[in-house]
């Protein structure tokens, strides 16, 4: 997820536990006690005259042989908030009832990889008076790769032998994690972040690929603003105005109602954060000073203080509302919710930037321990949940997952991050990807003689790469082209198409059938026949109805027509309910709007009062109606259910047919991804539906 998990550093890195050089230079105020927190051991130095650009170098600034490397200390407080967002992503995805807004853990993560990589590079040139970008490449490539191709090849590797959705679109997959371009493989492939036809076993690689191009990209536009000596203002109007121009793109681009996955997994759209994270960068470069953050009329004065310390309690107040309070799929999310989330975090760590003390405190114990891990963390927990969520079965995994594949995927991803930092990400980040091949191969054959190349461990880690290799490869291989709900609504599209042949049905927009009148007067002299309780009503004939649907309905289909012989079925994927007076028309065009309408369409998008009404003024008070209300884990689809049943008020030829509720008390009857119903599910559905119908042929009488 973000690349300074461990620590910030540059140069020839040692381990992530090197405490050297910038940061123990600074004397920032602390907000609580200006001065109370201010390192004796700090040189000082000469205010600022004003008139230095960005470089730093006044006419006061003795020269200095440059160094050839430049080394950073961690910063504290860093890591405990790495820990929050990695815990809270974490929440998000295996108990989203508990914190529905836990994934703005991601953009906490941006502001603070916007920060760090600025502040680097900034920091690099001014101490060695160029920044090296193939360095700085290296150094990213170390910290990033080695653990993303572990991950990778050991989780394909899993899925090769678990085999089934879990494999589906796995190369492509693949593929955009090897290029940092998972984003916009996604985005292509019209995936859905908070569900979907198959599971995208890599899903969460998305953000990666956002900042690993925000690495590719933005050290050039630093070296640029520094290389031309632009003033520090401007870098901040750069940098400020990039993110302004990013958030107002979500904004135009989101539309409400509607899958918002293009616009939050964009590179574009989502630039913000990162943005903010380097305008805080720019912000703490002082002119004529060799550190980024000390002693400023900001923060020397009480005023300031009292400024530093209610932005970051604001922010962080801010942030825990968000993460209990606003949904993923909200349109105040997309329309600035995510951009303050983005302000607030750099409130917050603009406070811990001023207060050590609190720094130190949040990086204490557990926090310090995750927030360390965090990279390792973010990168495994999903494809974990993914496949132990596949061997328990499925079930709903967007949904929920449930509490025993929540916890056995919490187990495995501490697990197997701990031993990821352990002996792949930190030896790799001292030693390199060649040093670390090179001590790999001599612990190997450490004991081997020449007679046994391998002594017993060397043959077994051997085994155990060919294995490894060789499952990742048969994953490839035993890759589905559709995963098993497409090829359920594929399916159904075949008997929906089925239903509307010439000849299925001849019932055309014939007026419901009456009761025959009886054959003869009944006799005079019979004996009355004694009353019997009325039979419940049935549902009309299937050459009465048209369905008119969306993918849960075609997944439905064979069911559907085994309750209702002769229905006739108009669905596609993803309709929604703006279409439906279109396709109505449509349909009637064609001579198939019989006089019972089934619309099934809740699951894609909001519906208002208005929209509904058009929907069954187009439909016409001649047609008894029956709503059907959607069932997913939309923030949408509780309002537009009552929509539905706000219109089966006002209009009397309407009834509501109620999937949700009917399938909330059986969610196991669902499809993986937690929306289709499956199996025993869909013959659920067409029960629903056709008591939806029965209570229609009563309304009708």
């Amino acid at each position: 997820m973000v690349g300074q998990s461990a620590s910030v550093q540059t140069g020839e890195a040692r381990t992530s536990t090197e405490r050297v050089d910038v940061w123990q230079r600074l004397r920032p105020a602390d907000v609580l006690d200006p001065g109370a927190l201010a390192d004796p051991t700090a040189e000082p130095v000469a205010p600022p005259s004003g008139r230095e650009d960005i470089h730093g170098r006044g006419p006061e600034r003795p020269s200095r042989p440059a160094r050839p490397t430049v080394r950073y200390r961690r910063i504290a407080g860093l890591d405990g908030l790495r820990a929050l967002a990695v815990v809270s992503v974490m929440l998000f995805h295996f108990a989203p009832q508990l914190l529905p807004g836990g994934y703005v853990g991601v953009d906490v993560f941006f502001v603070l990889s916007g920060f760090l990589i600025t502040t680097l590079l900034v920091r690099e040139f001014r101490e060695r008076r160029t920044v090296s970008l193939t360095r700085f490449w290296v150094r990213r490539a170390r910290r990033l790769l080695s653990a993303l191709a572990l991950v990778v090849l050991t989780c394909t590797a899993v899925a090769g032998l678990v085999g089934g959705d879990v494999l589906v679109g796995i190369g492509a997959q693949v593929a955009g994690a090897a290029t940092f371009t998972s984003n916009w493989v996604y985005v292509a492939q019209g995936s859905t972040y908070s569900g979907g036809l198959a599971p995208q076993l890599f899903a969460n690689l998305w953000s990666l690929a956002v900042e690993e191009q925000f690495y590719l990209l933005w050290p050039l536009a630093v070296l640029g603003v520094l290389a031309l000596r632009i003033t520090r203002r401007r870098a901040l109007v750069l940098a400020g105005s990039l993110a302004v121009v990013s958030a107002v793109a979500m904004a135009l681009l989101y539309a409400p109602g509607t899958d918002p996955t293009r616009v939050y997994f964009g590179t574009d759209t989502h630039l913000f954060g990162l943005m903010i994270g380097a305008f805080l960068a720019f912000w703490h470069l002082r002119t004529g000073r060799p550190t980024l953050v000390r002693e400023s009329p900001r923060t020397a004065t009480t005023r300031g203080a009292a400024f530093v310390l209610g932005a970051g309690t604001v922010g962080a107040l801010v942030l825990l509302l968000a993460m209990f309070r606003m949904p993923w799929d909200g349109a105040a999310t997309y329309r600035g919710g995510l951009f303050v989330v983005s302000l607030a975090t750099a409130g917050v760590v603009n406070l811990v930037l001023h207060a050590p003390r609190l720094g130190r405190l949040l990086d204490k114990g557990p926090a310090g321990w995750i927030g360390a891990r965090s990279y390792g963390l973010y990168l495994w927990h999903w494809p974990v949940l993914i496949l132990v969520a596949a061997v328990a079965g499925g079930g709903g995994l967007y949904a929920t997952p449930g509490p025993w594949v929540a916890l056995t995927a919490t187990v495995v991803t501490v697990v197997v991050a701990a031993l990821s930092y352990r002996f792949v990400e930190r030896p790799v980040m001292g030693r390199g990807l060649g040093g670390y091949v090179r001590t790999v191969v001599a612990w190997a054959r450490r004991g081997a003689t020449g007679r046994n190349p391998l002594p017993v461990h060397g043959w077994v880690t051997l085994a155990a790469t060919v294995l490894v290799v060789g499952l990742a490869v048969t994953g490839f291989v035993r890759a589905p082209a559709v995963s098993s709900v497409e090829s359920q609504i594929l399916a159904g599209q075949e008997v929906a198409a089925g239903t509307q042949q010439p000849g299925a049905a001849t019932a055309g927009e014939a007026p419901a059938p009456e009761a025959a009148p009886d054959a003869a007067a009944p006799d005079a002299q019979a004996p009355a026949p004694a009353p019997q309780d009325p039979a419940p009503p049935a549902p009309p004939p299937g050459d009465q109805v048209t369905i008119i649907g969306d993918s849960v309905t075609l997944a439905s289909a064979p069911a559907l027509t085994a309750a209702l012989p002769g229905v006739f079925i108009d669905g596609a994927v993803s309709r929604q309910m703006k279409d439906a007076a279109g396709l109505v028309e449509a349909v009637r065009a064609a001579g198939s709007l019989r006089p019972y309408v089934v619309v099934s369409l809740g699951t894609n998008s909001t519906i208002d009062a208005a929209m509904m009404d058009q929907v069954l003024a187009t439909i016409g008070p001649d047609h008894t109606v029956v709503l059907v209300t959607g069932y997913a884990d939309r923030s949408w689809v509780p309002a537009a259910n009552a929509e539905m049943v706000g219109a089966s008020q006002r209009f009397g030829n309407v009834v509501v047919a109620d999937w949700s509720s009917a399938i909330a008390a059986q969610p196991t009857l669902l499809g993986p991804d937690g929306v289709h119903p499956a199996g025993e599910g869909t013959t659920l559905y067409a029960s629903v539906v056709a008591a939806g119908l029965a209570q229609a042929v009563a309304l009708r009488g």
